[in-house]
């Protein structure tokens, strides 16, 4: 990892990002099989998909990232979903992200976490008394960018009910005028944009490399991909355009917030670890035949390609026989055939319809792989 992106991990470790997952936990759900006797190790992003595994009520689940905003809010998600009791305050939080009484609802969830992250959340809590969902870097800046150019949950709707070339092209000649202008233009390449996409330089490169175009562009071109979706359901394209989801439907929401998930996540047995280190000093201390799952979202776009075969080694020596690894990739390259691991890493069929089912369009591959010992 070069100095520049050295520089930019050490600032995102420090700075609450995100308030959701920008993966489809849906598509990951379908095809990692988790059960009871499941051990997961997993990067924590906002913890949409950490706290969708509970339901599956696995035996442990590991969970690791180098920001602890991001950490401390998994854990209240996984909280919420294992002990609070009553659906409707679950889904104010987490649905809505908002509580008339935050700091007692916040506390009483803090109160099975580790002392560290209950302090945090005595700071922290009057990020629901408006909504969670206007916090965090990125949504500051999807805020800007909707005041902009006028778009709401009013303007989404018409545009699910429209048909998808017309829908493309309005939002192509919505945002031409930002992509033209060469002040937003330079706003939208700086690296306080690359924060709040979590895009750093390596990852960017690589972007740009497999589009074949500037980010900015690139960044107009997600958003036609996004359009060509299923609208009424896609929660990514709600969070960014309305800024908050679809609550008249249940399979609007990320999984972990349906009711049938917080059902048989309620009293789950799940044995829950949080780790605010970084992901090689949780790996470099297990042992052999400790985990059956690895779900590390795109950090393998962060590493230099002798820092993914590293990764790889150690994933085979803590797993277990046939464990299932499933990371993201905005490129087109077989890390696995790059790095010489293909003798321990197969890749899943899985792999070949995961990616086109992501709502998030931001991926070019969702890779699922099976361990060989």
């Amino acid at each position: 990892m070069d100095l520049r992106d050295r520089a930019f991990q050490r600032v995102f470790s420090k700075t609450f990002v995100y308030n959701i997952l920008f993966e489809d936990s849906e598509v990951d759900e379908r095809f990692l099989g988790i059960d009871e006797h499941s051990t997961v190790l997993g990067i924590t992003g906002a913890g949409c998909g950490i706290a969708g595994m509970v339901s599956k009520r696995p035996e442990s689940i590991d969970a690791v990232d180098i920001n602890p905003h991001h950490l401390s809010l998994t854990a209240l998600k996984v909280a919420a979903a294992q002990h609070l009791d009553d659906y409707g305050t679950f889904y104010d939080l987490f649905g809505r992200g908002w509580s008339p009484e935050p700091k007692p609802a916040v506390a009483r969830l803090a109160h099975h976490m580790s002392p560290t992250m209950q302090r945090y959340w005595r700071r922290h809590a009057k990020r629901f008394s408006r909504s969670l969902y206007r916090q965090g870097l990125t949504s500051r800046m999807l805020n800007s960018v909707r005041r902009h150019v006028g778009v709401d949950a009013r303007w989404l709707r018409q545009m699910a009910a429209r048909p998808e070339a017309e829908r493309v092209s309005e939002v192509r000649a919505m945002l031409e005028p930002i992509r033209a202008n060469r002040m937003a233009r330079a706003m939208l390449g700086s690296p306080l944009q690359l924060l709040a996409l979590g895009v750093n330089f390596e990852q960017r490169d690589a972007i740009e490399a497999t589009e074949g175009q500037p980010l900015v562009d690139f960044l107009v071109t997600h958003l036609t991909r996004v359009m060509c979706t299923d609208l009424d359901t896609n929660w990514f394209a709600w969070w960014a355009a309305a800024g908050h989801f679809n609550h008249d439907r249940e399979d609007a929401v990320p999984p972990y917030l349906r009711r049938t998930r917080w059902e048989t996540s309620l009293g789950a047995p799940t044995a829950m670890r949080y780790h605010n280190r970084n992901l090689f000093d949780v790996l470099h201390a297990a042992g052999r035949n400790t985990w059956s799952h690895y779900t590390l979202c795109d950090a393998i776009d962060w590493m230099p390609t002798d820092v993914q075969r590293h990764l790889f080694d150690e994933i085979r020596r803590t797993s277990r026989d046939g464990a299932v690894v499933l990371w993201r990739s905005v490129g087109d390259v077989d890390l696995v055939e790059k790095t010489g691991m293909q003798a321990f890493l197969r890749r899943m069929p899985a792999s070949d319809v995961a990616g086109p089912m992501d709502r998030s369009r931001q991926y070019r591959q969702v890779n699922f792989y099976q361990v060989t010992h």
